[in-house]
C-alpha cells in the first residue's frame, strides 16, 4: 500500500466546516504531521478551530498567494456553492465552475501541483434500478441536486488529464450523520411526528457511510487511487430496511410519505433523491481490506447518529403529535 510519508505536510480543506468538512478536519488534526490550513467565510466557530490556520474568503475570490505562503501537498475540495430552489442552485453551480475552472488554471502553473482530492456524491451516477451498482466506472447520469453540482464538478474531471495534475473525485454514498438529509427528511420528521418515514415504494436501494468513518476513508485513498473512488460501507439495503431500523431503535412505527407529498413540501430535486435507487460498488475493494470502520452496518451508523442527536438535543423531546401528510 502506498502510504503518505512520515513528514509535516500542509494540508489545505476548502469547505472544512460543513457537514463532512467538519468531521474530515477533526480527523486529520488526530495526527500532528498535519499543519491545516482552512478556507473559511466570516461566520465560523472561531474558538473550536484555534489550531487551524484559518484565511477568510471564499472559493470565488480566493487570494492563490496564499499557496505560495502555505505550500499545499494536498487539497481536500468540499467546497460547493450553496443555493435553494432551481435558479439558486444553477447559479451556484455556475460560480462554482468559473470558481474550479480558475483554480485549476493556477494550479496548472505550478512546478509541483498539490492532490487535489474532491468530494462529489452517488447522485452523479443516477438512479440505477436493476443494476448490480454503480462503480468508478459507470457512466455519470446526474438527478436531483447532482444535474446542478455537475456543472462545478465538470472542470476537475478534465482536469484529471491535464499532465502533472493530480486529481482524484471522491463519490461517497449517502452519509449518515447528525446534520444533511438525515436530520432533515428522517429525524426532523421523527421529532415532529414521532414516527420514522419511508419514502415511496421504500424499495429504492441506499448505499450508506457513517460521516466519520467518511472522514477516514477520505485520507486513506488519497494518491493510492487517482480517478475516481467510490466510498461506502457494506452491501445496499432499502430505504424502508433503513426506516425499520431506525424504528426499531427509538422504539416506534414507520409511516409511508408519498413522493407526491414530498415533492409538494420541499420540491422535485428533493423527492427525485429521495425516491432514487443508487446502490454503489467499487473496482477497489480491497480499501476496505486494509480498513476497520467504526460503524460498518446499517445498525450501528444508526446507534451512533442517534446518539449524537440525542447528545446535541440535550433531553430527549416528548412524541408530538400530527402527521406529515
Amino acid at each position: 500500500m502506498v502510504k503518505l510519508p512520515e513528514i509535516k505536510r500542509n494540508i489545505w480543506v476548502l469547505g472544512g466546516t460543513g457537514f463532512i468538512g467538519t468531521a474530515l478536519l477533526n480527523h486529520l488534526a488526530e495526527d500532528p504531521a498535519n499543519r491545516l490550513h482552512l478556507l473559511v467565510h466570516k461566520n465560523v466557530p472561531y474558538q473550536k478551530l484555534e489550531k487551524v490556520n484559518l484565511i477568510s474568503g471564499s472559493l470565488k475570490r480566493f487570494d492563490y498567494s496564499w499557496f505560495s505562503r502555505y505550500p499545499p501537498d494536498i487539497v481536500f475540495h468540499l467546497a460547493r456553492m450553496a443555493g435553494s430552489g432551481p435558479l439558486r442552485r444553477r447559479l451556484a453551480s455556475h460560480i462554482g465552475q468559473q470558481s474550479n475552472e480558475r483554480l485549476i488554471r493556477f494550479l496548472a502553473t505550478l512546478d509541483n501541483p498539490p492532490m487535489i482530492v474532491y468530494v462529489s456524491g452517488s447522485l452523479m451516477y443516477g438512479d440505477q434500478s436493476g443494476s448490480s451498482g454503480a462503480d468508478e466506472s459507470t457512466a455519470l447520469n446526474p438527478i436531483a441536486y447532482g444535474r446542478y453540482y455537475e456543472r462545478a464538478e465538470r472542470p476537475w474531471i478534465s482536469a484529471g488529464r491535464i499532465p502533472g495534475l493530480k486529481v482524484q473525485l471522491v463519490r461517497p454514498g449517502w452519509i449518515v450523520g447528525p446534520g444533511s438529509w438525515f436530520k432533515v427528511f428522517f429525524w426532523d420528521h421523527y421529532l415532529k411526528t414521532g414516527r420514522v418515514p419511508v419514502y415511496g415504494s421504500g424499495n429504492q436501494l441506499m448505499s450508506l457511510i457513517q460521516v466519520e468513518d467518511l472522514a477516514v476513508m477520505i485520507t486513506k485513498g488519497v494518491e493510492m487511487y487517482p480517478g475516481v473512488l467510490n466510498l461506502f460501507a457494506g452491501n445496499p439495503l432499502t430505504q424502508k430496511e433503513f426506516s425499520e431500523i431506525m424504528a426499531k431503535i427509538l422504539g416506534v412505527e414507520t409511516e409511508n410519505i408519498s413522493i407526491k407529498s414530498i415533492r409538494r413540501k420541499y420540491g422535485i430535486a428533493e423527492a427525485e433523491a429521495l425516491s432514487s435507487s443508487i446502490p454503489m460498488n467499487t473496482r477497489y475493494p480491497e480499501l476496505w481490506n486494509d480498513l476497520e470502520l467504526k460503524y460498518p452496518k446499517p445498525a450501528d451508523l444508526l446507534n451512533r447518529t442517534i446518539s449524537l442527536l440525542k447528545s446535541k438535543k440535550g433531553v430527549f423531546p416528548e412524541l408530538p403529535e400530527g402527521s406529515f401528510v
